[in-house]
């Protein structure tokens, strides 16, 4: 008899709550998290609410304020930074493994992905657009075939669709995002890891730009 899956917790589910409110821009980088509010808002008691924002902090996108207080973590261009560095490693090695162990099925799915993300661009659909763009490269870590990857990845991809968000509320996405999806896919199905990897770690130094020039010029030292 198959095992039913275990019903997320209180914990996750608050945790899932507030990562969305981050991503989206309801919660704003700085805006204090008051665990007596949080708790009040999801029906729960205040030890979910402290064992997620735990959670939140230890990835990085919540921080320690004031006295005992916690806030939305800035986004700073030397975090962004870092993060894509991380991005276009994982993202690199991803890519390589699927066009070595892609199959027809994943093949069909990989590609609607790619069409209900050009679909939202064209419709200029804000949280479609960032869920299609997550999903494709999920959908390829997926491909790959490790689940160490897949696990290491999880966090990453909560900091980089945070910052996808904010890049889209200012200013949108280019067309050459959802260009170069297909062209990653295009080398997963030829079977050619070595331009798959290259376009993926492309892709991602394309993305660290983008996001580096939205957040304006850089500091002068």
């Amino acid at each position: 008899m198959t095992a039913l899956p275990t019903p997320p917790s209180r914990t996750e589910q608050v945790f899932d709550a507030i990562i969305d409110d981050i991503c989206t821009g309801r919660l704003t980088p700085g805006t204090p998290l008051r665990q007596e509010q949080l708790a009040e808002r999801f029906n729960v008691s205040r030890q979910p609410v402290q064992q997620a924002l735990l959670l939140l902090r230890n990835q990085g996108l919540v921080r320690e304020f004031g006295r005992r207080g916690l806030e939305v973590a800035p986004l700073d261009r030397e975090f962004v930074s870092h993060l894509y560095d991380l991005r276009e490693l994982l993202d690199g090695y991803a890519a390589r493994l699927a066009a070595e162990r892609r199959t027809d099925a994943w093949l069909k799915d990989a590609a609607e992905v790619v069409r209900s993300g050009e679909r939202a661009f064209a419709e200029s659909a804000f949280a479609r657009m960032i869920s299609a763009d997550v999903e494709f490269h999920r959908t390829v870590v997926e491909a790959a075939g490790n689940p160490l990857l897949t696990e290491s990845t999880g966090v990453m991809w909560r900091n980089v669709q945070r910052v996808m968000g904010e890049v889209l509320l200012q200013g949108g996405s280019p067309a050459w995002v959802w260009e170069d999806h297909a062209a990653i896919l295009e080398a997963i199905e030829a079977g050619d890891p070595v331009r798959a990897e290259y376009l993926a770690r492309r892709h991602a130094a394309h993305g660290e730009q983008l996001i580096l020039d939205a957040m304006g010029p850089a500091p002068e030292a």
